[in-house]
C-alpha cells in the first residue's frame, strides 16, 4: 500500500472534497445524522467546537494516499482536559475500510498528539456502529464511560473511549 498522509485542510479551499468524501461516505453520515451528507455536514466537520474551545482548537486533515483523498479527520485539541486530543471524526472512504487505512491514520495522529504534548487521545463511537467500536478497542482505546441518548442529543448512544499516549 501507498504511503497515507495526513494533509491540513480548511473549509475554504477544501469543502467541496470533503462533501465529495462523506458523499461516498454516505452509510455512515446517514447512520450518524438519519440523512445524506450535505454542506451542512461539512460546515458542522470544520466548525463544530466542543465546549470551552474555539476554532483554533480544531485540525482537520485530508487522509491521502498520493493525489487521492481516502478519508478526513477531525481533532479538538485540549478537550476534555489540557492535555486531551478528541478525535471528533475519522470518515473513511468505504473501498479503504478493513485495509490498515484507519491503523494507517490512527498511527500519524498519535505521533501528531505526542508531538504537540497530548497525553490521551479520546473520542465518542456510535453504539448502533459495532464495526467503529471494534476496530477503536483492536487498536488499544479502553471505555471511558457510556454516554446513553438524551432528549437533548441525536439520540445516539455512544460510547467514550480512550487511549493513553
Amino acid at each position: 500500500m501507498t504511503e497515507i498522509t495526513l494533509k491540513p485542510i480548511n473549509k475554504a479551499e477544501h469543502a467541496e472534497d470533503a462533501l465529495d468524501l462523506a458523499e461516498r461516505a454516505a452509510d455512515y453520515v446517514t447512520l450518524e445524522i438519519g440523512r445524506a451528507p450535505d454542506m451542512d455536514y461539512i460546515n458542522e466537520f470544520f466548525e463544530a467546537v466542543p465546549p470551552g474551545l474555539t476554532t483554533d482548537n480544531l485540525y482537520a486533515f485530508a487522509v491521502m494516499q498520493e493525489t487521492a483523498m481516502l478519508g478526513m479527520v477531525c481533532v479538538a485539541e485540549g478537550y476534555e482536559l489540557p492535555t486531551d486530543w478528541w478525535i471528533g471524526l475519522m470518515l473513511l472512504d468505504p473501498a479503504f475500510r478493513g485495509r490498515g487505512t484507519g491503523r494507517a491514520v490512527l498511527h500519524l495522529l498519535r505521533k501528531r498528539a505526542r508531538r504537540a504534548g497530548a497525553t490521551m487521545l479520546k473520542l465518542s463511537v456510535l453504539e448502533a456502529n459495532p464495526r467503529a467500536v471494534t476496530f477503536w478497542t483492536r487498536e488499544g482505546f479502553v471505555p471511558h464511560r457510556y454516554a446513553p441518548a438524551t432528549p437533548e442529543s441525536d439520540g445516539h448512544n455512544r460510547w467514550v473511549l480512550k487511549h493513553q499516549l
